[in-house]
């Protein structure tokens, strides 16, 4: 008894500690994607452990397995995941309208008007589809983002796999059959296996840098291929058609050469600069044997260095005719607008525009 009292609290404390970590995210100059991410995940997570102090409760000073406080611990947790699959159906480009959210709220309000072990029964049936919904989301989230970024969602990915299995040997079903067919209680496990997802989870929200990664397709303004040895902008791509409009490459690759000699200068270091911060647009800088490329965005996240460096091999892999011994043309680099594709992951049709010779 007190081993499964322990257990319960250790689940709330981390839960309400999650909690505490998306309201301390909600502060500073977030967007509106991100303001709205940490919001519904914070109330997700406080739910649960609101619902998980009701249980406890019930549990351990009411001892009663049919009592109100039963009840309404599921139901605020149940609500709690309400808000999760809101969430990923907002997020997730697929048009549900809601479908899933709609039928958790059904579910939810149900197990009011019914006794409770159909209350039970309806609760158990649902609790699949209800984590199926989140692993769809967090699939989403894996595959759109990059590098360690991605570990780290591939982290809540699997805290979310135990939490969800923990949570099912936790139902009557299961532990119940564990003890009649195998003659051992599997509630125990179950609540370690919580646990152990609950710390996946923690860790991998942790260690992420900053939600913008999530979006970091939407935050890239232009990209510049600056050859060393002219500082002439070879290749030029633009993110976002209003960026394409009245823009000077030639002026921008030799303001940017010029920065990068000026800095060197001043600094004596052989470093190489690698982000440079203009208030609301940031430059990323990387470097190859032939090339400078510069990306700008409106943050400076880790996803760009990554993704940048790749391409800088990339172009100069597929160039180095061209750049070894280069003429001045630009005609030749421009399908390279294919790497910008594969790389950044952008779609055809977006705007670009070479520098003529």
């Amino acid at each position: 008894m007190d081993l499964m009292f322990g257990l319960f609290f250790v689940e709330l404390t981390i839960e309400l500690e999650l909690f505490l970590f998306f309201l301390s995210r909600t502060r500073g100059t977030i967007d509106k994607f991100q303001r709205k991410l940490v919001n519904i995940l914070g109330i997700y997570f406080l739910l649960l452990a609101v619902g998980w102090g009701f249980l406890i409760y019930n549990d351990f000073y009411i001892f009663s397995s049919d009592s109100f406080y039963y009840i309404l611990g599921t139901a605020v947790s149940l609500l709690g995941m309400v808000f999760f699959i809101f969430l990923a159906e907002s997020i997730v480009p697929r048009n549900t309208r809601y479908l899933f959210t709609l039928l958790s709220c059904a579910t939810l309000v149900s197990i009011f008007f019914v006794d409770l072990q159909m209350a039970k029964n309806i609760l158990y049936v649902m609790l699949p589809f209800i984590f199926l919904i989140g692993f769809v989301f967090l699939g989403y989230l894996i595959r759109k983002t990059s590098g360690n970024v991605r570990y780290n969602f591939v982290l809540i990915f699997i805290g979310q796999l135990f939490f969800g299995v923990g949570q099912g040997f936790n139902t009557d079903w299961i532990s119940e059959w564990f003890i009649n067919e195998v003659g051992f209680d599997i509630q125990i496990i179950g609540l370690m296996t919580i646990i152990g997802g609950l710390g996946f989870i923690a860790l991998g929200f942790w260690r992420l840098p900053s939600f913008s990664e999530i979006e970091w397709h939407n935050k890239m303004l232009q990209l510049f291929v600056i050859t060393n040895t002219h500082g002439i902008c070879c290749f030029h791509f633009a993110f976002k058609e209003s960026q394409d409009e009245k823009v000077d490459s030639d002026l921008i690759s030799s303001g940017v050469t010029g920065i990068i000699a000026f800095i060197k200068e001043i600094t004596s270091s052989k470093m190489h600069l690698k982000e440079l911060d203009h208030e609301d647009i940031q430059i990323l800088f990387e470097y190859g044997k032939y090339t400078i490329t510069a990306l700008l965005a409106e943050e400076p996240l880790k996803v760009y260095q990554e993704k940048l460096k790749k391409f800088v091999e990339k172009f100069e892999e597929r160039f180095l005719t061209l750049l070894s011994d280069w003429t001045g043309s630009m005609n030749g680099f421009r399908v390279a607008i294919d790497l910008v594709e594969s790389i950044f992951e952008q779609k055809k049709g977006i705007a670009l525009k070479d520098t003529e010779s």
